[in-house]
C-alpha cells in the first residue's frame, strides 16, 4: 500500500507561479515607467514652451508698442517742426509732442525692466538691439533738443529764449545750417530702424525658441522611443522567461496530473477490487463514492447515487441505513462501530441476509468529514460454517451411530417380531395386556424409524433418478399423510402449475422430503387450518444462484405453505442442525435428512417464516 501514498515532492509549494507574478509585475512597472516618462517629458516641454512663448510674446508686444510709440513720436516731432517752420502759433503741437515723448519714455522704462545687461537669459542679439535702441533714441532727442535750443537763441537778442517764444514760428532761414534737416532725417531713420530691429530680433528669438522646443520634442520623442525599445526588449525577455516558466509549469502540472491520475487509478482499482460493499458519505450524509461491488450487488448506477442521501442509497437495506443513521446522530464520532445486522428479503433476494457492518469516521486533515460504511455479506459464510459444523457433527457421531444402529437394528427387529407373535397368542379377554402390548409396539416402531434415519445419515445413497411428475408425487404424499390430516382436520389446497413439471429425480427420496415437510406444516397449523401445496416452473434468470446451486436450465419449485405458529429467528437459523428440534417427541434429524436429500439432487431448499404468521418452505430442483 506504500505505492498508494502521495508523493511528498508533489506537496511542495511550486515557485513557478510566484516567478510568473514577479515577471508580470516587472513588465507592468516598465510599461508604467514608459508612460510616465513620456508624460514627464511632454509636461516639461509644454511648460518650457509656454513660459518661453509667453516671455517672447510679452517682449514682442512691448517692442511693437515701442515701435508704435517711436513712430508716433517721430510723426509729432515732424508735425511740430513743420508748424514751427510755417510759423503756426499756439502750443498745441508742442503738447502733442510732449505727450508722444511721455508715451515713448514710459515704453522705454518698461523695456528697461526687461532688457538689462543683468538678464543673462535673453539672447545677446536682442539685448544688443535694445541697447542700440536706447542710444539711438538718446541721439534722436539730442538732435531734436539741440535744434530747438538753437532756434530759441536766434530769436532772443541776448541769446536767451524769451517768454512766449515757443509759440512763434521759425523760418527755414533760422536753421543753423542745411545739414540739420539731413541729420534729423538720419536720426529719425535710425530710431525707426532700431525699433524695427528690436522687433525683428524678438521675432527671431521666438522662432529660435520654437525651434529649440521642437528640438526638445524630437529629443524627448527619441528618448521615449529608446525607452520603448528598451521596454520592448525587456518585455521580450520577460515574455521569453514567462513562456519558459509556463512551459515548465505546464510540464510539471501535466506530470503531477498524470501521477495524480495514476495514483487515483490505483486507489480506485484497489477500491473497486474489494468484495465488500463500500459507501463513502459526506458530513451531511450524501454519497461521495461507492465501489463496484456495491453497484453490482444492488444493481445501481454510480451517477444516480452521487449526491444522494444515504437513506435513498441504502433503501434496499433499511436495517443498515438505520444503523448508519445512528452514527450521524452522534456529535463526536471518532471510533469505528461494528454490528452484525440481519436484512430481510427485498427485490428477489433471499428472505434474510446477514451483514457485518462497520461504520468508520472519514478523516480529512484532522477533522471528521463523513463516514465510511463497509458491508460484508456473511450469509454464505455462515451457511458454509453451518455446513462445516453439521459435517463435523455427522463425522463425530457417524461411526458410533453406524455401529449403534447396526447393533440395535437386528435385536429391534427380533423384538418387533416377538411382539407381533405375542399379540397373535393373546385372547380377546386380555385387553389390558393387548393395550400394553400396543404401546410397546408403537415404541418399537418409533425406535425403528430413528434407526432408519441414523442408517441413512451414516450411509447416504445417491438418488436413483427416474422421470417423475412432481404434481403426482405431491398427491401421493397427501395420501400417505391422510391419517394426520384427518386427525388435525387440515384441508389441502393444491396450486399446481399447468406447465410441464417432470424431472429426473429419485421419487422415493423426494417422497420422504415432502412427507416430512407436510407433517411439519400440519403440526404447526391450528385445528381446521389449511396447508397449501404449490408447484411452478422458473427460468434460470429468475432465481439467485450460488456455488452449490447453479442450474443449467429451468428449475421446478415445490412449496409447502402453512399459516401456523411460524418460527423464531433462532429456530430458523438452527433448522437444519443435527438433533435440534422444538417437538416434544422429535429426533432433530428430519429436516437435516431433508436438506441432505435436496443437496444430493443438486437443488436448494429455502425457508421463509415469521412468528405468528406461518412458514413457507420451497424446494428448488433443476429440471
Amino acid at each position: 500500500m506504500s505505492n498508494l501514498a502521495p508523493n511528498p515532492s508533489l506537496l511542495k509549494v511550486k515557485p513557478i507561479p510566484a516567478l510568473l507574478a514577479i515577471c508580470f509585475i516587472i513588465l507592468l512597472i516598465l510599461i508604467w515607467f514608459i508612460g510616465r516618462l513620456g508624460q514627464w517629458k511632454l509636461a516639461e516641454i509644454q511648460i518650457r514652451a509656454d513660459e518661453s512663448t509667453r516671455a517672447y510674446t510679452d517682449r514682442l508686444k512691448l517692442a511693437i508698442d515701442i515701435r508704435e510709440a517711436a513712430a508716433l513720436t517721430i510723426a509729432r516731432v515732424r508735425l511740430y517742426r513743420a508748424s514751427r517752420d510755417i510759423k503756426i502759433p499756439g502750443p498745441v503741437f508742442k503738447v502733442d509732442l510732449n505727450e508722444a515723448q511721455n508715451i515713448l519714455d514710459q515704453r522705454l522704462k518698461e523695456g528697461e525692466k526687461l532688457w538689462t545687461a543683468k538678464n543673462a537669459n535673453l539672447p545677446p542679439d536682442e539685448i544688443g538691439a535694445w541697447q542700440k535702441l536706447q542710444s539711438v533714441t538718446k541721439e534722436f532727442w539730442d538732435t531734436v533738443f539741440e535744434e530747438e535750443n538753437y532756434q530759441r537763441m536766434q530769436r532772443s537778442p541776448t541769446g536767451l529764449e524769451t517768454k512766449g517764444d515757443s509759440s512763434n514760428g521759425i523760418s527755414p532761414s533760422s536753421l543753423p545750417n542745411e545739414n540739420a534737416v539731413e541729420e534729423f532725417f538720419q536720426k529719425r531713420t535710425n530710431l525707426e530702424a532700431a525699433a524695427e530691429d528690436l522687433s525683428l530680433q524678438i521675432e527671431k528669438g521666438l522662432q529660435n525658441s520654437q525651434d529649440r522646443i521642437e528640438e526638445l520634442k524630437n529629443r524627448a520623442a527619441e528618448d521615449v522611443a529608446a525607452a520603448n525599445r528598451i521596454t520592448l526588449l525587456m518585455g521580450m525577455v520577460v515574455i521569453g522567461i514567462t513562456i519558459g516558466l509556463l512551459l515548465s509549469y505546464i510540464k510539471q502540472t501535466k506530470r503531477e496530473e498524470r501521477l495524480k491520475v495514476e495514483a487515483q487509478g490505483r486507489l480506485r482499482s484497489v477500491f473497486d477490487s474489494l468484495s465488500d460493499d463500500i459507501v463513502v458519505l459526506s458530513k451531511q450524509g450524501e454519497v461521495v463514492e461507492v465501489n463496484q461491488a456495491f453497484l453490482k450487488h444492488y444493481k445501481l448506477n454510480d451517477i444516480e447515487l452521487k449526491s444522494q442521501d444515504y437513506q435513498q442509497a441504502l433503501a434496499q437495506i433499511p436495517e443498515i441505513a438505520s444503523f448508519v443513521g445512528q452514527t450521524f446522530q452522534k456529535e463526536a464520532f471518532e471510533q469505528e462501530q461494528r454490528e452484525r445486522i440481519e436484512v430481510k428479503t427485498q427485490n428477489g433476494r433471499p428472505e434474510s441476509n446477514l451483514f457485518d457492518v462497520s461504520v468508520s469516521p472519514l478523516i480529512v486533515g484532522e477533522k471528521t468529514n463523513g463516514r465510511v460504511v463497509v458491508m460484508n455479506d456473511v450469509t454464505e459464510d455462515e451457511r458454509v460454517r453451518e455446513e462445516l459444523r453439521r459435517s463435523r457433527t455427522l463425522s463425530a457421531v457417524g461411526q458410533i451411530t453406524a455401529q449403534v444402529a447396526h447393533e440395535i437394528y437386528n435385536p429391534l427387529g427380533a423384538v418387533k417380531l416377538n411382539l407381533d407373535l405375542l399379540e397373535m397368542q393373546l385372547g380377546d379377554h386380555e385387553k389390558d395386556v393387548k393395550s400394553t402390548l400396543g404401546r410397546l409396539t408403537r415404541g418399537v416402531d418409533h425406535l425403528s424409524m430413528i434407526i432408519m434415519d441414523l442408517r441413512y445419515l451414516t450411509r447416504p445413497r445417491e438418488p436413483e433418478r427416474k422421470l417423475t411428475d412432481l404434481n403426482r408425487l405431491l398427491d401421493e404424499v397427501v395420501e400417505l399423510a391422510s391419517d394426520r390430516l384427518e386427525r388435525s382436520r387440515i384441508s389441502i389446497i393444491r396450486n399446481y402449475s399447468t406447465e410441464l413439471t417432470r424431472g429426473e429425480v429419485d421419487p422415493q427420496q423426494l417422497r420422504k422430503v415432502f412427507l416430512n415437510l407436510l407433517i411439519n406444516a400440519v403440526e404447526a397449523s391450528p385445528q381446521n387450518g389449511k396447508v397449501e401445496l404449490c408447484t411452478r416452473l422458473i427460468s434460470r434468470e429468475e432465481i439467485e444462484t450460488n456455488g452449490d446451486f447453479n442450474p443449467a436450465n429451468q428449475v421446478v419449485a415445490a412449496s409447502v405453505i402453512d399459516h401456523g405458529v411460524g418460527m423464531s429467528p433462532e429456530t430458523k437459523r438452527r433448522l437444519f442442525e443435527a438433533f435440534y428440534t422444538t417437538k416434544q417427541n422429535g429426533t432433530g434429524l428430519g429436516m437435516m435428512i431433508t436438506h441432505e436429500i435436496v443437496k444430493k439432487h443438486r437443488g436448494k431448499i429455502e425457508v421463509k417464516s415469521e412468528e405468528g404468521k406461518g412458514t413457507n418452505v420451497s424446494v428448488y430442483l433443476p429440471v
